[in-house]
């Protein structure tokens, strides 16, 4: 169709140019709840969230101190507050709005929350298990994404996430958004891809703020990073995983 050729097209301008898309969250928040609630595919969200529920309960449960970049709103600090023995959690986002959500809905006792942009130094030290869920895909290109967490790991420590797949991306876009806005946004993403090329990554924009893998090229691409992966999950729009930092 034709929104998928002006994205492959758009794709293909920019290359290995990563997306950036830190001033555009910067500005707003990720609202998974009402994600949820969707008619359509608020399904595949809760069934995700119930896997990286079982994740944390296996993986993380004894862990004594957790980070979490991107955390939002704070849906998956909570859960990891409420099923794990975390002495302390420090929640990353570049939104301020999200991160008063997150302090609103999250009440723990050593919950840490830091305003800023994941590839700036924040001093946060290592953690026993690294969360990141919904923004892997947002914050850059993935393996150097992944690669940078890991570093804040443990030796032995775990990293759990997701990443939506490109698989059915245009027809989970079509399902929450309808035809006619998906085909203007993949226009102007192609647009946005010209005008990126064209000035050698200098100029930025939102349209560009998301990269995204085939399902079958994560797994891959995780034990290439963390060498052993602990589980992988494949929903029809998004793959969840835990993996284990060698000690």
């Amino acid at each position: 169709m034709l929104a998928e050729m002006l994205a492959r097209s758009g794709h293909k301008i920019l290359g290995e140019q990563p997306p950036d898309g830190a001033k555009y969250w910067a500005a707003r928040f990720w609202d998974r709840d009402l994600a949820e609630r969707d008619p359509l595919l608020g399904e595949h969200y809760r069934a995700q969230k119930a896997d990286l529920a079982q994740v944390i309960e296996k993986y993380a449960r004894d862990a004594d101190r957790v980070i979490e970049f991107a955390c939002g709103t704070g849906e998956f600090t909570g859960m990891m507050a409420r099923l794990s023995l975390a002495k302390e959690i420090v929640a990353l986002d570049i939104s301020a709005q999200g991160l008063e959500k997150t302090r609103a809905r999250v009440g723990h006792p050593g919950l840490r929350t830091v305003l800023g942009d994941f590839w700036e130094d924040h001093d946060l030290g290592t953690a026993d298990v690294v969360m990141c869920v919904d923004a892997i895909h947002h914050i850059g290109d993935p393996r150097r994404v992944m690669e940078r967490m890991k570093s804040f790991v443990r030796p032995g420590g775990v990293f759990i996430g997701n990443l939506w797949t490109v698989d059915n991306f245009h027809e989970f876009q079509r399902q929450r958004y309808g035809a006619l806005w998906h085909l203007g946004r993949s226009a102007m993403f192609l647009g946005s891809a010209m005008v990126i090329k064209a000035s050698g990554g200098r100029l930025r924009s939102g349209s560009y703020r998301t990269r995204l893998m085939r399902t079958s090229e994560i797994e891959p691409l995780l034990r290439s990073v963390f060498g052993e992966v602990l589980h992988v999950c494949a929903d029809r729009y998004f793959v969840s995983f835990a993996c284990r930092v060698e000690g």
